[in-house]
């Protein structure tokens, strides 16, 4: 993790203009589902952006990868018949950002503004200042060309978003295209079958190689990696390689990139490395092939890497500031990337609860402040933490009950950022690891399993493989481990024991809402019935049951907009009155004082 020196040397170069042209501020007239004049203000080189899932941070992302000269945000988000983008009034979606010119102290700010056009239907184009925007008109200079509007940024941008960072192998594997098979021995066959000509290609180091009369090399990218990436690589990863191979390539039918990675005692592509593996390799490939003082936008960068390997990440990235004058962004959800960062470069989006819009919550949130909005446990209080809002006041009602205020302020009830996938990927490891015995998870009920978690002390190490199967059927995501690398890489016994202190902690500190039903119905199948529920229509779907219900409530009809705050509402009014005699509220009941009598 960068020490407090490293970081104050990354944001003087900032100050000393070291960084230029650098993006000042990104704000948004209009966009997506954003609240009007939304803006975020980049005051140090490496920006988190943190909120629940819905908060349109990869969004924010596509915008500013659009910024600069000759990039749109169409390159990312377009209109479609099934998901038209609606211009509606005077109004259109449009982005302003400020960014200082050469050899000018004053922030000059661009508009760019989407353009309905005939010939392109997603087409973003720079316009004059408006003043509506709260946009100053152009300065002009006397004996000078009249200006009508402020040229983009020149930036260099590289874009990586990790939930779709794929290798050639993965992408033809698992995400196969009709043309290529979709059996799974046909895939196996076209693997195989084009694996000789890549790996004599991969021996070769060729620039150019043709298979069936088509140039299958992208790009002239073929190659071993450098000392400094490879250092790079094994740093965040915890384990010594010796060398890793690096080839852009269209062998498989499929515009992908494999890696062969070596260490002393084995070699492997990654087919067989891990998914955080193959991530890494391109993020350091992409960042240290970046020219100087680019864009850099990271799209949930932490999926498949576990905290350490977190933890390195940010050593490398601001290593990156430091050496090229980068400008980074990022979105994500995790504590140990956050951790590192000071005040000005946490940012916190929610949606406003009145009108469903995403604000900015803080421009300027503190690592403890970004914990709490993706369910870090506050310090002093044991942490219950669930997915949604309505599971969160259930779990209120059954504590409320006790009618105790002593015994209702040792809990801090929130919901984690992300979903349960991001809650077991993300959050529990770091619990388990640190032996947090304040911290209880309720999952919705539709998420039991239908074989809990075992014992792990009852499965020998032969049967590690079938643990780890057993713990990712029931997380329903693969879960890494931080553990120490070695002369022949990972270290297959501390993964081991990470694994079983973890099953451990989750048998201890895991639990489900009772039923195997989600909160929505859960709580429709026990509420007191009136005359405005008993006229809501049988529907299998309990979410639209209560969307209904609070039209009902409010009066709006089926065109006027009802926002989720509006819903929620309607559920907290029916949760307040569900009776604690009920066996499901006692069952909770009954959980919630022995995680208090620990």
């Amino acid at each position: 993790m960068p020490s407090q020196k490293v970081v104050e040397q990354v944001r003087q170069i900032l100050e000393a203009g070291k960084l230029e042209p650098y993006i000042r501020h990104i704000r948004f007239p209009r966009y997506k589902n954003l609240a009007s004049n939304f803006r975020i203000d980049f005051s140090f080189p490496i920006t988190a952006l943190v909120g629940p899932n819905g908060t349109n941070k990869s969004s924010i992302l596509v915008a500013l990868q659009g910024a600069p000269r000759d990039r749109s945000p169409s390159q990312y988000w377009f209109s479609t018949k099934m998901d038209p983008i609606e211009e509606t009034g005077d109004l259109p979606n449009s982005l302003v950002y400020g960014y200082k010119r050469v050899d000018e102290d004053e922030i000059a700010e661009v508009l760019k503004v989407r353009i309905a056009d005939e010939d392109d239907p997603d087409l973003w184009e720079t316009s004059r200042p408006i003043r509506r925007f709260g946009m100053a008109p152009i300065e002009q200079v006397e004996g000078e060309k009249r200006k009508t509007r402020q040229g983009p940024i020149v930036k260099p941008v590289v874009y990586l978003d990790f939930r779709q960072s794929l290798s050639a192998y993965d992408k033809v594997f698992y995400h196969s295209e009709p043309r290529q098979g979709s059996s799974l021995n046909q895939r196996k066959a076209l693997i195989r079958s084009r694996s000789a000509a890549l790996l004599s290609a991969i021996n070769s180091s060729a620039k150019s190689s043709f298979f069936a009369r088509v140039e299958r090399i992208r790009e002239k990218t073929n190659g071993e990696l450098g000392q400094a990436e490879v250092a790079a690589i094994s740093h965040i990863l915890g384990r010594r390689y010796s060398s890793i191979h690096w080839i852009r390539h269209f062998f498989f039918g499929v515009d992908g990139f494999t890696c062969v990675l070596h260490t002393d005692a084995l070699n492997y592509s990654e087919a067989f490395a891990g998914s955080g593996e193959f991530a890494v390799v391109r993020l350091v490939v992409d960042v240290m092939n970046a020219p100087e003082r680019s864009l850099i936008l990271l799209d949930e960068p932490e999926v498949s890497l576990h905290p350490g390997a977190q933890e390195k990440l940010m050593d490398f990235l601001f290593d990156q500031v430091k050496a090229k004058k980068h400008q980074i962004v990022m979105a994500t959800h995790s504590p140990a990337l956050i951790r590192s960062l000071p005040q000005g470069a946490i940012k916190v989006m929610a949606a406003d609860p009145r009108t469903g819009r995403i604000e900015v919550i803080s421009q300027s949130a503190s690592p403890a402040e970004a914990f709490y909005h993706i369910g870090e446990p506050l310090p002093g209080k044991k942490t219950i933490l669930v997915e949604d809002g309505l599971a969160r006041d259930i779990i209120l009602r059954v504590i409320r009950a006790k009618n105790n205020e002593a015994f209702q302020q040792q809990f801090d009830v929130r919901h984690g950022a992300g979903g349960s996938k991001t809650i077991w990927s993300h959050l529990l490891p770091t619990y388990a690891a640190d032996d947090r015995n304040d911290v209880l998870v309720f999952f919705d009920g539709d998420e039991r399993p239908t074989d809990p978690l075992p014992d792990p002390d009852q499965f020998g190490p032969a049967q590690e493989a079938e643990l780890k199967e057993r713990l990712k059927s029931v997380a329903v995501v693969d879960i890494s481990f931080n553990v120490d690398g070695g002369e022949a890489g990972g270290n297959a016994a501390q993964e081991s024991a990470a694994r079983r202190k973890f099953i451990k902690w989750a048998r201890r500190n895991v639990k489900y809402l009772p039923t195997n039903e989600y909160p929505e119905e859960f709580l429709w199948k026990r509420m007191a019935p009136d005359a405005k529920s008993n006229s809501i229509p049988e529907d299998p779907d309990y979410k639209r049951r209560f969307d209904l219900l609070a039209r009902v409530e409010l009066g709006r009809t089926a065109l006027e907009p009802i926002v989720s705050a509006d819903i929620l509402q309607t559920q907290q009014r029916r949760v307040a009155d569900l009776s604690m005699e009920l066996p499901e509220m006692q069952e909770l009941a009954v959980a919630i004082e022995e995680f208090a009598a620990r």
